[in-house]
This record gives structure tokens, C-alpha cells and sequence, in this order.
């Protein structure tokens, strides 16, 4: 005996399953994963549904989680497999030919939370924001120690040091674009303790970054460091000049 089953689902049309003694097979792949099952091949000629007169149709109004334990164990246990065949005989009143059970699903009046799945995911949003919380302080922070870093060193390398946790935060956030922006916080800290040479080598890769994924707010604010950057070589130039001079008059005074 087969039992062909017609499944209504809420927002897709019907789709097909055959159940006999043997298998379980459904109309397609894609209904296998919705359902967690493992692939089972189409039925073959043997197993094709019978081409026997419909003798009695089925109708089985049921609630929406019924259909995946259902056939799922169908699927597993040959045991209730046959109890399900044995029981659409009796309900139908004959021993062979084809069974049509028309499945209507219906919203379930409660939905099942998942307590333990719901404790993951509050943990990891609890953990976002309070990373969020802590970024958002250290930039407030990172911002007054690099205003302060153009004329105390050691607030510089206070606002370098900011950075760098600023840094590891956005890589926990898995934000790419938050990490570029912490690297430009570390180049203005290099550059305020007068190492231009890796600063400009940061703004350079955080520069290709940002054209990379077109953020042209970060671009903005590379452009922004290069100028003063720009600044402050023309500053360190001058001042090498000047000494120069002063070092060739006191020659010239030596001499003299």
C-alpha cells in the first residue's frame, strides 16, 4: 500500500511526499533541508506511486510543528513507518492501492521558544553592546588625548595606547571599517611623537582600504591626516633648515 501525502504549507503551494513500507520520498531537494532530513533518491519505476483507481481520500487538518517530526520519523523508523501505513488501511478500509491524505497545516496557538538557544543569543548581544559601550568611550577619550598630544609627548603615546584597545575592540566587533579608522587614531599618534615615516605608511594602507570598499567618509578623514601630515613635514624641514643656519654662523664665528 502507498500513502500519498498533499501538504499545504501557509504562503507555498502544496507539495507531494510518498510514504510506503519501504521509503519515505519527497517532492524535492530543497524540502529535505527545510525539514532536516537526510536526501533520499526519486522513487524509481518500482516505487512510483501505483497507478491503481483512488479508491478514498484523506483529509488531516494538523498543527504546523506536526510535519517535521512526522516525517522525519517516518523516515527513520521502519517501525512507525509501518504503524502509519497500518493505520491509513484501517482508515481508508482497504489493504492495497493508492491512499491520497491531503496535510493542512495550521499556525500553531503557541510558539515554542528555545530557552537555551535564546540564552546564547542574549549573551552575544549583551557582549556587542557592551563593546560598543567601551568603544564609545575610548574614543571619547582617545579624542581629548590626541588634542592635548600637538603639546604634551606623553599624551600622545596615551592616545597611541587608546588606539591600539580601540584597535582590538573593532576586530572583536568583526567591523573592518571601525579597525581602518583606529589604525588613522595610531598614525596621528606617531605623528605627534614625530615618527611621520610609519604614519604615512598607515595612512597609505588605510587609504587603499577605504578605495577598496568605497567609504569615502574613512578617505576623507585619510586625506585629512596626509594634509596635516604635510604640515608637519614642512615644520620638521624648516626647523633643519634653521638649525643648519645656526650651526654655519657659529662656524663662521669660530672662525672669525
Amino acid at each position: 500500500m502507498q500513502v500519498v501525502t498533499q501538504v499545504y504549507l501557509f504562503r507555498s503551494p502544496y507539495t507531494i511526499c510518498y510514504i510506503n513500507e519501504e521509503v519515505v520520498v519527497l517532492a524535492n531537494e530543497e524540502l529535505y533541508k527545510v525539514l532536516s532530513l537526510n536526501h533520499i533518491t526519486y522513487p524509481d519505476k518500482e516505487n512510483e506511486v501505483s497507478s491503481d483507481i483512488v479508491r478514498k481520500r484523506l483529509r488531516l487538518v494538523v498543527g504546523a510543528y506536526f510535519l517535521g517530526p512526522f516525517l522525519k520519523e517516518c523516515s527513520n523508523s521502519e517501525a512507525y513507518r509501518h504503524n502509519v501505513i497500518d493505520r491509513f488501511k484501517k482508515v481508508s478500509g482497504h489493504d492495497s492501492g493508492t491512499v491520497f491524505l491531503k496535510l493542512i497545516l495550521e499556525p500553531p496557538d503557541q510558539e515554542i521558544i528555545d530557552y537555551a538557544w535564546n540564552e546564547k543569543m542574549l549573551k552575544l548581544v549583551w557582549t556587542r553592546v557592551e563593546i560598543e559601550n567601551a568603544f564609545s568611550w575610548l574614543s571619547t577619550l582617545g579624542g581629548a588625548y590626541s588634542a592635548l598630544g600637538d603639546y604634551f609627548e606623553h599624551c600622545a603615546e596615551e592616545a597611541g595606547r587608546i588606539s591600539v584597545r580601540q584597535f582590538r575592540l573593532s576586530k572583536m566587533l568583526g567591523d573592518d571599517g571601525l579597525a581602518a579608522r583606529s589604525r588613522l587614531y595610531s598614525a596621528l599618534s606617531y605623528s605627534q611623537k614625530g615618527d611621520l615615516k610609519i604614519s604615512r605608511r598607515i595612512v597609505r594602507n588605510v587609504a587603499e582600504f577605504a578605495q577598496a570598499t568605497k567609504d569615502k567618509r574613512l578617505m576623507r578623514m585619510c586625506q585629512g591626516v596626509w594634509a596635516k601630515l604635510k604640515y608637519l613635514r614642512t615644520l620638521q624641514k624648516n626647523a633643519k633648515l634653521e638649525s643648519r643656519e645656526q650651526g654655519n654662523g657659529n662656524m663662521i664665528n669660530g672662525i672669525n
